[in-house]
């Protein structure tokens, strides 16, 4: 290494001319780290000729976004190595700066490198691996970013799916933190300069990944208040969560200021809050999750990322080499975080479709006997009326009423006369085709729609249906009942028909039977058939 002093006035061609040689003294350290404030220059010498079948390559490890000059023999033309170029086409993937040497580079011919000033000093490391060695790590470095990022971005892909047909809150949530920790993660890899629309961010320099990972911060913390449904199991807990989302809002536009790369104490502040963060997030979760399904999910997947955190965190306080296990395990965690919080929202989209479901069937279905409220019963027999006119079909009518009723609820009580009434609309179901439906028009009246049948089939319908009631008998409290209805039967005749027109036809023919001794079925006139049944 060539002293700082010297470092800092030395001028490249007088370097690779040797000028300098003398003045370089041998390092200890496995590291060429570079400096604050100065540049610094390293010669760099093998201690025997190389003799590997193929040729050598040259690759640094923690330089991340400081800029390297590498001077090659024989002609030591300058060679820059950045982790943001975009420029020229990349032999090697952004796993490490790395360069390929000449095939015949022998021992004690040296190769300079200049490594540029930074804000602040890293362990850089250089190593010196044949070829066909490097290209192969080099393979599977790319195979494994690449799959992590796309289980990412394919679960990122799936949440915004639901978010179009559902509309929920918490997924724009969800496809923001996760948008951002993506990008943020491939620009700590290096892989999204190679991306179309990559260079864009190359002027932000080391203020990207900074700038990305503080948007995050915000967004996941109000997913996590959502999905884990925080406000409700834990207020006060999760209001002080609320809270922690604003220094982060505060720090994203001081990161991108030119200062935020000369300050080190904004990104200690802005660490040392995202771990206080994490914590109470954390500690929150914990309490939620002994009441919510969807905490033990978030729980499920965010342990893993919590513990490489953490040992990444210390790795990097220790100054310690980063194991391949480490440096894979984070973005593995962050893949399968995505995974099981997609299966979270997916379940949680379930649910809410099936409370939406059971609401929808509530707000349609009479509550005592679980058939269609009038409601509903109108708004079907409106669009059953339609499509008999679009398609020229018969569709028949048949308007019910249980006969004596009120002697019912008067001798047994409301709960018998209720029981009647439902084990009547069973009664009624079990007599219907499946295409036919049933709702209760009001008190004891019920009325079937019957598209497609003619007046004979709507007739022997009605018939069997009368037959069943007739011989039903009704259990309850000790007593057992049996009651009988009566029925009116009305067709469509016309497309000018109405709903309204067609139930009050079959009303008038329950009327008549009604007035003609209860218990049988009367067809509205001019229909002439008439089957009637004594009581």
């Amino acid at each position: 290494m060539l002293p700082d002093a010297r470092a800092s006035a030395a001028q490249a061609e007088d370097v690779v001319r040797g000028t300098h040689d003398a003045a370089f003294a041998p390092v200890r350290s496995p590291y060429t780290p570079n400096a604050a404030g100065t540049q610094r220059w390293y010669r760099l010498v093998l201690d025997r000729d190389w003799n590997q079948p193929t040729s050598p390559v040259l690759s640094f490890t923690g330089a991340a976004y400081v800029p390297l000059t590498v001077y090659v023999p024989p002609d030591y033309r300058p060679q820059r190595l950045w982790f943001a170029q975009t420029a020229a086409v990349q032999r090697f993937s952004r796993h490490r700066l790395a360069l390929e040497l000449p095939h015949d580079l022998r021992a004690g011919q040296p190769v300079y490198v200049q490594v540029a000033a930074d804000s602040f000093t890293r362990p850089i490391k250089p190593a010196l691996a044949d070829l066909a060695t490097y290209q192969d790590e080099d393979l599977d470095h790319v195979r494994l970013a690449t799959l992590f990022a796309s289980v990412q971005f394919t679960m990122i892909l799936a949440a915004l799916c639901l978010w179009l047909l559902l509309r929920d809150r918490v997924l724009v949530y969800f496809i923001g933190y996760a948008s951002f920790q993506l990008i943020y993660q491939m620009l700590v890899s290096g892989e999204i300069y190679q991306l179309p629309g990559g260079a864009l961010l190359v002027p932000l320099g080391t203020h990207a990944p900074w700038l990305f990972a503080a948007l995050s911060a915000p967004l996941s913390i109000s997913f996590i208040l959502e999905f884990c449904n925080l406000r409700e199991i834990t207020p006060r807990a999760a209001r002080i969560l609320g809270w922690m989302r604003w220094p982060f809002l505060v720090a994203i536009p001081l990161l991108c200021l030119p200062f935020a790369e000369r300050t080190q104490w904004l990104a200690s502040a802005y660490n040392l809050w995202f771990m206080l963060s994490s914590l109470w997030s954390l500690g929150t979760v914990l309490l939620a999750a002994r009441h919510g399904r969807q905490a033990r999910f978030f729980l499920i997947a965010w342990m893993p990322q919590v513990l490489f955190t953490f040992l990444r965190v210390c790795q990097v306080l220790l100054r310690l080499d980063q194991p391949r296990w480490l440096e894979y395990g984070f973005p593995f965690t962050m893949a399968f975080s995505s995974i099981v919080v997609t299966i979270g929202l997916a379940d949680l989209s379930l649910r809410a479709r099936r409370e939406r479901d059971v609401a929808h069937h509530l707000a349609d279905h009479d509550a005592l006997t679980g058939v269609l409220n009038r409601r509903a019963l109108l708004r079907r027999l409106h669009a059953a009326i339609a499509e008999a006119n679009r398609q020229r079909a018969p569709l028949a009518l048949l308007f019910l009423d249980m006969d004596h009723f009120k002697s019912v609820n008067d001798r047994y009580g409301h709960q018998a006369g209720d029981a009647c009434l439902r084990a009547v609309a069973e009664a009624i179901a079990d007599e219907l085709r499946p295409s036919d439906w049933l709702g209760r028009y009001g008190g004891e009246e019920f009325v079937v729609c019957l598209p497609g049948a003619t007046h004979e089939q709507a007739m022997a319908i009605g018939e069997r249906i009368r037959h069943g009631i007739e011989h039903l008998h009704v259990h309850s409290r000790g007593c057992s009942l049996q009651t009988t209805i009566s029925m009116g039967v009305a067709s469509l005749q016309g497309d000018a028909d109405t709903s309204d027109e067609l139930i009050a036809r079959a009303d008038n023919a329950l009327y008549r039977a009604k007035t003609d001794g209860r218990n049988r079925i009367v067809a509205h006139a001019p229909l002439p058939a008439t089957v009637c049944k004594s009581a």
